[in-house]
């Protein structure tokens, strides 16, 4: 058997599926495009997480829109952070070109101009379906994640809370938590004292700073309503295909607090409105996070 069958029948054997799969394209023999040795990943373990990874200028942008294109076009919607501003373009058909028709050929995968439904997204200035949450829907815990708060600041968030949810008070917005935040250390001292205990006004001045910080980087165009609903982003158009969700963040690269207060709250969401399922058939919704670091580190 010579090196490049054994190469074909390597890649075949190691890429064949039993259920659905998509093809990210062709294997490569010594710099060479061998036809008929597809790259097949199975839709069932799209499920689970993954990691695009590698150098500036290989691939990995290109990667992920392979995959969210074939993703659509097997009706799974996708959800993905564009904060390079590379991705929009796929709601238009691309200009057909030679080098990449020869080399769709090369592989023998069919190759035409296409272009995919998408919803472009924003939480900041940018134009877009703008997407907000409450301050009541992220709850103490995740509120005080996001500030950067320590366990005694962390309490009052938590005696905050208390009080809204005792006196059916809603959190809408930070303007909202920074008056009751105000009250518990002004007027209200006696009535949170007599319920709660004493709040001390250091805790309070600290938590004030770091919500304003948050302010400063456009946390006020997040927070509020109407709340996002994961269900929006899981729609097909009439033919079919996923709706590929683009989150335009181009403007929004030096405020982090930002973007993971965004995604916190999203995977909050996300966590609470989908069970966990194992390794289903397929996935009912695909996130690609470009710069995770930025909602994992310390985590």
């Amino acid at each position: 058997m010579s090196k490049t069958e054994d190469f074909i029948k390597h890649i075949t054997e190691g890429y064949t599926c039993k259920g659905e799969f998509i093809t990210l394209g062709g294997g490569i023999l010594d710099g060479e495009a061998v036809p008929n040795t597809h790259v097949n990943i199975p839709l069932k373990t799209l499920n689970r997480h993954g990691l695009i990874a590698g150098a500036t200028g290989t691939g990995k942008t290109k990667t992920i829109q392979v995959l969210s294109e074939q993703l659509s076009l097997n009706g799974i919607p996708v959800l993905m952070m564009d904060i390079k501003g590379d991705f929009s373009g796929i709601a238009m058909p691309g200009e057909e070109k030679s080098f990449i028709t020869e080399r769709h050929a090369k592989i023998s995968i069919p190759y035409e101009t296409k272009a995919f439904p998408v919803e472009l997204m924003t939480i900041s200035e940018q134009n877009g379906v703008r997407l907000r949450a409450t301050v009541s829907e992220f709850g103490p815990v995740l509120f005080s994640r996001i500030l950067d708060l320590n366990d005694t600041q962390s309490g009052v968030v938590s005696i905050i809370f208390k009080y809204c949810d005792d006196n059916s008070l809603p959190l809408l917005d930070l303007k909202d938590f920074k008056k009751v935040l105000n009250y518990a250390t002004e007027e209200g001292k006696a009535e949170f004292e007599a319920e709660y205990g004493r709040i001390s006004t250091s805790s309070t001045g600290s938590i004030l700073r770091k919500i304003i910080e948050l302010e400063q980087q456009g946390a006020e165009l997040f927070f509020g309503e109407k709340s996002f609903d994961i269900q929006d982003l899981m729609r097909v158009d009439e033919n079919g295909n996923g709706y590929v969700n683009i989150m335009r963040l181009t403007d929004i690269q030096d405020k982090p607090k930002l973007f993971s207060t965004f995604m916190l709250s999203l995977l909050a969401e996300i966590y609470n409105t989908m069970p966990e399922q194992g390794d289903a058939g397929r996935p009912e919704l695909v996130i690609f996070i470009d710069e995770a670091h930025l909602i994992f580190d310390e985590a």
